[in-house]
């Protein structure tokens, strides 16, 4: 979907919040390299990161409603009440993408809308959140919301944009999602017809092209363009697609695992963003009917 379309405004929702909650399970169940998945816990559960979808596809879906800080603040709070945790990045990207969808708005027009007052609920959110969780975006937040009446959320995002997935997405207009991840998730679920796969392969194409600003956090620009490299000679090998790709996932995957410091943590999202955009356009379906159940033995 380009910039210049809008989404259909008959988008509904109970639609809004069914592509939200399939974009998370499958998103969250997905064994991306490196990531927490229902086959690796790290800090967080793979259950209690399943516990809070209902609350996030909730807020999500009343969008339309609130300002964007307030969607992100709603679905972080409602999160905590049931798992004891929130995805903010989940929060961030899902909340103008649903609020585009449900106006029929170009996201273009949704993000220069963010006020002073989506930055300071956006604070809230971080705040509630966890201490810590990104000093670059709390530490933008706050010279926004002591630089005047006119500085916004956007203005903050621009200021975080180079180090901090979700500013980056917000000042660019999401180019990351939308130009990348989603054209990638949609040519390998035509390819491969399997969700989880389908993820993970669209998550190797975006890591390749784009360092993980996580690992560039912790480590570097350097090494994180390694990790990169290395995600490309995965692709080369034949990623998702070959047996030979299958084993280079694995063995990438125990090298990230070795070194916490490489997991590429901010790549996950906007794959699942990407999933939650092409749920709205193709309907549920295009993703949900692909996850068959385990054949009996």
């Amino acid at each position: 979907m380009t910039e210049g379309s809008a989404h259909k405004p008959a988008i509904s929702p109970p639609e809004v919040a069914s592509a939200v909650a399939s974009a998370l399970f499958l998103g969250y169940s997905a064994p991306m390299p490196g990531v927490n998945s229902r086959y690796s816990d790290g800090m967080v559960a793979h259950e209690t990161r399943l516990l809070g979808i209902p609350a996030l596809a909730a807020s999500a879906s009343e969008a339309a409603s609130r300002r964007v800080g307030g969607t992100v603040l709603e679905a972080i709070l409602g999160s905590r009440s049931v798992a004891g945790y929130a995805d903010l990045r989940a929060a961030g990207y899902l909340a103008p993408l649903a609020c585009a969808a449900l106006l029929g708005e170009r996201l273009g027009k949704v993000l220069a809308g963010l006020s002073r007052e989506d930055a300071r609920l956006f604070t809230q959110a971080l705040e509630v959140t966890w201490p810590g969780y990104s000093q670059a975006l709390a530490g933008s937040l706050d010279v926004t919301l002591g630089s005047g009446r006119d500085a916004t959320l956007r203005d903050a995002m621009r200021f975080a944009a180079d180090r901090d997935p979700i500013a980056r997405e917000y000042a660019r207009d999401f180019e990351i999602t939308r130009d990348l991840a989603r054209p990638s998730l949609y040519c390998a679920l035509v390819r491969i017809e399997a969700t989880r796969p389908a993820l993970v392969q669209a998550y190797l194409e975006v890591l390749s092209e784009v360092p993980d600003l996580d690992v560039v956090s912790r480590v570097g620009r350097k090494e994180a363009e390694d990790v990169s490299r290395m995600a490309h000679g995965v692709i080369k090998t034949g990623g998702v697609y070959s047996r030979r790709g299958l084993q280079a996932i694995a063995n990438f995957d125990g090298l990230l695992r070795s070194d916490t410091r490489l997991k590429p943590t901010a790549t996950e999202t906007p794959i699942v963003a990407a999933a939650f955009l092409i749920s709205l356009e193709y309907g549920v379906r295009f993703l949900n009917h692909r996850v068959r159940p385990a054949p009996g033995r």
